[in-house]
């Protein structure tokens, strides 16, 4: 029986021995994967945290690009919210002058528009109240040639008036006049009014 014993402590020891070896590589191969998630995840979540950096970066750039946008805008709108004003303030000084300077106003502008043809210049009726009696025959004797009549008919406007030769009709109402120069004198007014002032 002892040598029974013996083989089966041999055999139970080389199981142990095998058990043991089998129960270290199993360890190792768990350390080796726990460690291989751990680089992995650690991995990831460091180009998560990157992408989220970047994302963040890019809408804050985003963010500040839009908001930039919209003070231009902004600003844009008041500078053109005031230039208009200014054209409709320069109408109004036009329309208020006294009687005599706005009778000289009105001749130079139909001067200026004239054809060298016969035709009718038409007012409005708050303007054929301001000029004075003799006002055809002046303007007709600065034309270079050419005849206007003062028209019977009349024309809602502000101020200026409408020049007509046989149907062809050339607006010259100050708004008229002041819209067609708008783009030109736009340039000129904010020059004035902004440059100075951003300087």
């Amino acid at each position: 029986m002892a040598g029974l014993d013996k083989i089966l402590g041999s055999i139970k020891a080389e199981s142990d021995e095998a058990v043991k070896a089998r129960i270290d590589e199993a360890k190792k191969r768990a350390e080796a994967i726990t460690k291989e998630a751990e680089d992995s995840v650690k991995g990831e979540c460091h180009d998560i945290e990157e992408r989220g950096k970047k994302g963040a970066d890019d809408t804050l750039s985003r963010a500040e690009s839009a908001a930039a946008l919209l003070k231009r805008k902004a600003i844009l709108s008041e500078k053109q919210a005031i230039i208009a004003e200014v054209f409709d303030e320069a109408e109004k000084k036009l329309i208020s002058l006294p009687d005599a300077q706005y009778v000289d106003t009105i001749t130079k502008i139909a001067v200026k528009n004239a054809l060298p043809e016969e035709g009718t210049i038409i007012f409005s009726a708050a303007d054929k109240k301001r000029l004075p009696s003799s006002f055809e025959a002046d303007l007709n004797s600065k034309l270079k040639g050419g005849k206007l009549k003062v028209s019977s008919d009349t024309i809602d406007t502000a101020g200026g008036f409408i020049l007509s030769y046989g149907g062809i009709e050339q607006n010259c109402t100050f708004k008229a006049l002041i819209d067609a120069e708008r783009e030109k004198l736009t340039d000129k007014v904010s020059k004035v009014l902004f440059d100075r002032a951003e300087a």
